[in-house]
């Protein structure tokens, strides 16, 4: 079994190159087309982590816990909606999130998160800075507020 495998990110222009490649494909047949939506960017996944970090040291404790990167991401990720499960500890001192990847996000549902943490933000009177709006799809940033 060939663990080849083709990825091309679909625009405008780009589309011939795709359809000229599964022409191929089908023609050696024992291939499978996969179409899904593009993944976060790396200005995403920076922005989100410049987001977390900027929010550790306004907030290091929410609702009486320590939190950390990890933390605020499931926290972030439960408010977007998506499933989040949590897991004692060996010692059994506290929990961690279990099956939590940003990673597997959409660029648009990453974006919807991004927007959602900034909002947050806002409503919470925490200061954003040096946040590139790349990061969030274009959208604005949450303006600054003293916390």
């Amino acid at each position: 079994m060939s663990a080849e495998r083709h990825t091309v990110a679909l625009s405008p222009a780009t589309l011939e190159r795709a359809i000229q490649g599964v022409r191929v494909a089908a023609a050696k047949g024992g291939w499978t087309l996969e179409l899904r939506p593009a993944k976060r960017s790396d200005e995403q996944n920076d922005a989100l982590h410049g987001l977390i970090d900027q929010i550790l040291k306004q907030r290091p404790i929410h609702n009486g816990v320590k939190m950390d990167k990890a933390l605020y991401k499931a926290v972030f990720m439960q408010a977007l909606g998506e499933e989040v499960r949590f897991l004692p500890t060996l010692d059994g001192d506290g929990m961690f999130p279990l099956g939590l990847s940003t990673s597997a996000l959409g660029k648009q549902r990453f974006s919807d998160l991004i927007e959602m943490i900034l909002a947050w933000c806002a409503r919470e009177g925490l200061k954003v800075e040096h946040f590139s709006d790349e990061g969030a799809g274009g959208a604005e940033q949450a303006p600054p507020r003293a916390a």
